[in-house]
Formats: C-alpha cells, structure tokens, sequence
C-alpha cells in the first residue's frame, strides 16, 4: 500500500513521456500531474483514516488453508469487502482504492496465457458470431477482479483495484506518463468527473446511445440475460439488466423476442429519464448481431410510446474486407466504403494524422456497419460510430476498435455474472470498469 501512496504522490508532478527510437512527438504524451493547477484540476484528498490496512499474514493463512481457488478467491474478497463496508459507511469516499500485492496475484488467478492483438481480434469475431460473451477460460470461469467489483456493489461506492507493480512498470508495461493518464482518467470518471465529451451538433437536440448484448452465467449453463447500456453525449446513464433468453436449437445467436424488446427498451428509457430528467429526441441502438424482425418491432415500438421519433438500428461486426492504400500505411482512421446503401465498412483504427503514423502493431482490420433500421444518414451513423471509439474512460486510448456501446456491453456482463439474483446492480458504468 505505501508503494502505492508513494506512486499516488508522484504523480502530481509532470512525468515525461516514452522516447521512442522514431519519434513521433504526439504518439506518447507527457502526463501533465494530477493537482489542482492543470490538466483535471483535481486533488485525491485523503488522511490516515481513510487507510485500511490488510495484513500480508492474513492473505498467507488463506493461500495455505484453501487450494480451491474458487474458495480461495472468495476468502480474499472478503478481506477487502470488510474494509469497503468500513470505509462506505463511515467515511464515504467517492472512490475505494484497492491496493493488490504483486506477491498474492498468482494465487488468485486462473494461468492464461497472454494474448496478442491477432488473438484477441479472433476472440472478438467469434464472440459477435454468437452475440455472447465467451471469454471464459475454465468450465466455471475464476476472476478475482470481476468477483470483487461484483460484491462491492452493494456498497455503492466504485471501486478502482490497482496492483503495486504500477510504481515501478516492467518492461512489458506500457510507459510511466501513459499508466498515469489512464489511471487518473478512470479515477477521475468513478469519482463523478466527466473527463471529455462527445461534440453535439445541436444544444436543442439530444441524442442518446445505447448498446444491447447478452452474456452466459458463469457455469456456462444455457442461461443468457440481456443487458443495455444507454449514455447521452456526456456519458451520464444507465445499465438495465433484461429478461433470460432461451436459445433455439438450431440457432446459436440469441435474439429478443418483440415483447422482450419492448420491455428492455422501455424500462431501460425510463430509468434514463430518472437519471438525466429528459427523454431523448433521437435513440440510436447498437447491437454486435444482427436485428431480427421481432426486435426491430419491439424497440421501435418502446421508442414511438416514449415520442422518440428519430430511431437508428446498427448491427456492428467484425469484417473480413481490407482496404489498401499508396505508400507504407495503412488506411486512414474513419475511412468509410460503402457497399450498400445500409452496409458499410469502417476503419475504427488506421493511420492518424495527429500520430504522424499508425500506431498499432498489426494490420488493422475495419468494422462492418449494417443499417436495420435508420432515420438519420449513414455518413452520420458512422460519424458517430468513430466518436464513440473515444468514449472509453478506462484509459485515454482513443482510437478504441469498438464503440464504447459495445465495449461497455461486454463489461458488464463480466461482471454482471458474478451477481447472485439477490445482489443489487448497480446503473452507472463506473462500477463497471
């Protein structure tokens, strides 16, 4: 813990940014210190009693005792939710630091083996095949991170675990300013900060953007629940969690049926009316699959009841198309071919005229846009699609692959799945993250 509160205090001064061997001077930043003066113009306020402690003896009684890991796990959690309890009822701060000894990790995690970007991509096309999340990496999926951020909940406070490596980065870590920006960028977002926001091209007008997905209990059994995920252009909303879906046995691809739509939608609409006091004009809804006619008819419907008129479907997949372009990069971030007039092809990641480069280390590979059902142009849709790939505040990468709709979707339900039915969800994304 106090390599951590050394690393915290650090970072309120300026940290240089990587050198590279080619330099490109936008490609990595300066971090500009986390203080009151500049950047967020914040300060992390704290004293000695907002500091609890756990004691190293108390992890190794654990790790002896239980060579379950899901046991073991839990026991862990527990010593940390003891704490966050303390502090939420006593202190209430607007964000839990829990400090991970490097020392404990490999007793509480399952071995996997690190992905590369390749990798990852292919993880990725096969989870839109299905529309679920299928990261799970053993017969009942063990995730110290997720379980904790699950069972911190009911505490209403978010949680921000941090492992005490980030004071002193490995060589396979990214650079000291970077881990700073996206640090203090996440921590700035749970405690309320609103880090930056997407441009709206009307006051009058309000837009809201949600994503829908569905996800497989831990035990891999049939069970899959249908979650959506609403922000508006400031990224203040809320999570719903809907209905079970049953699978037909010819299908894999799980689809809402109309009056499970309707419901999502609606219920999912009111809750963002509590939350922000206003319905938006305009509902764009983004989904990995593609719409069948059922849910075409029940979300429309759910938005028409609430007078949302402007209503856009988008269908947002992995695509096997590649473009090519003169010279030695690769083609530009938000190059847009369109194929039909409801089926496009978007770079998300590209070449980027800020960088001077491509800042990716492999070819990257575009997303398919398909148009269900639309009001607004394409050209705008896909606009927006690029936008939202900034709207992740987990970290400050903002040439993100996926849109933030889609991205959230499958955090939450990594968490989501580590709820019993008698946990309490939380609405905010922050939880989440």
């Amino acid at each position: 813990m106090d390599k951590i509160l050394g690393w915290i205090e650090s970072c309120k001064k300026h940290i240089d940014g990587k050198q590279s061997k080619n330099p490109h001077p936008n490609l990595f930043l300066n971090f500009c210190g986390f203080n009151k003066d500049v950047g967020f113009q914040s300060d992390i306020v704290y004293d000695d009693s907002y500091v609890r402690k756990i004691n190293n003896s108390e992890f190794d009684v654990i790790i002896k005792k239980k060579d379950n890991l899901e046991e073991r796990i839990g026991d862990i959690a527990e010593l940390y939710l003891t704490e966050i309890k303390f502090l939420s009822k006593n202190k209430k701060p607007d964000v839990i630091l829990c400090a991970l000894s490097e020392n404990f990790i490999t007793y509480i995690q399952e071995k996997e083996a690190e992905e590369t970007e390749d990798e990852e991509d292919e993880k990725e096309k096969s989870a839109e095949e299905s529309d679920i999340d299928t990261e799970d990496v053993s017969e009942k999926e063990q995730n110290f991170r997720r379980y904790l951020k699950a069972k911190a909940m009911q505490y209403n406070i978010p949680i921000q675990i941090v492992r005490d490596r980030i004071a002193k980065p490995t060589a396979d870590m990214q650079d000291e300013a970077t881990i700073a920006w996206n640090f203090f960028t996440a921590l700035y977002y749970k405690a309320s900060g609103t880090p930056w926001a997407l441009i709206r091209k009307d006051v009058a007008e309000t837009t809201c953007y949600a994503g829908i997905s569905f996800f497989k209990s831990r035990d891999r059994s049939t069970t899959q629940t249908s979650i959506a995920q609403i922000f508006n252009e400031l990224g203040k909303g809320v999570i719903l969690r809907g209905e079970e879906i049953t699978l037909k046995k010819n299908d894999r691809v799980p689809h809402l049926s109309e009056e499970q739509a309707f419901n999502l939608l609606t219920l999912s609409l009111k809750e963002y009316y509590d939350a922000v006091k206003i319905f938006p004009k305009r509902l764009v809804l983004h989904k990995t699959s593609n719409f069948s006619e059922d849910e075409i008819y029940g979300f429309t419907q759910a938005a028409r009841q609430l007078h949302i008129n402007q209503i856009d479907l988008v269908s947002i997949q992995h695509s096997d198309v590649r473009l090519y372009r003169q010279g030695n990069y690769p083609p530009m971030r938000g190059t847009q071919f369109t194929l039909t007039e409801k089926h496009h092809v978007l770079y998300t990641r590209g070449s980027v005229p800020y960088y001077e480069t491509y800042p990716g280390k492999y070819i990257p590979s575009p997303i398919e846009i398909k148009l269900a059902y639309y009001d607004e142009s394409p050209n705008l849709i896909c606009d927006e699609i690029v936008a939202l790939t900034k709207m992740n505040w987990n970290n400050t990468q903002f040439d993100r692959k996926y849109p933030i709709t889609i991205e959230c979707a499958r955090n939450v339900g990594e968490i989501l799945k580590y709820l019993d039915q008698t946990d309490n969800m939380q609405l905010k994304y922050s939880f989440y993250m």
